[in-house]
């Protein structure tokens, strides 16, 4: 009894950590094609929580910050995919208001911006 569950077990954590790694390599997938654009910015924002529903948020902006593409994948679960967001397509960034958004994409959505932020204004002063 104690064998088949060890057995178990074992057999349960290798599948975690073969659906972990297909997950990881889909994420790395998507923001190498999405980083592809010919100019602009791409900011990756990430809600990680200890339970509940973690989000992640990769937006592409051209050289005046208007969105260009914008991906969300959240969910608990390792089977979570990336799903496009036309929501804030064609939209200045100066324009998004985080908190109009869902409570549950504010964070990743406004660490997103932050970091498009940054990459402006390192092209600014260079």
């Amino acid at each position: 009894m104690r064998g088949a569950f060890i057995a178990i077990f074992i057999v349960l954590w290798l599948l975690q950590f073969l659906m972990t790694k297909k997950q990881l390599k889909h994420y790395h997938q998507t923001v190498k094609e999405m980083s592809n654009h010919s100019s602009g910015y791409l900011g990756i924002g990430v809600d990680k929580k200890r339970f509940g529903t973690g989000t992640v948020l990769i937006m592409v902006t051209d050289v005046k910050g208007a969105v260009v593409d914008c991906r969300i994948m959240s969910g608990v679960t390792v089977f979570a995919k990336f799903k496009k967001c036309k929501r804030f397509n064609k939209l200045n960034i100066l324009d998004v208001n985080v908190w109009d958004c869902e409570n549950k994409y504010q964070l990743s959505l406004k660490m997103a911006i932050e970091k498009i932020h940054l990459q402006m204004n390192k092209m600014v002063s260079i």
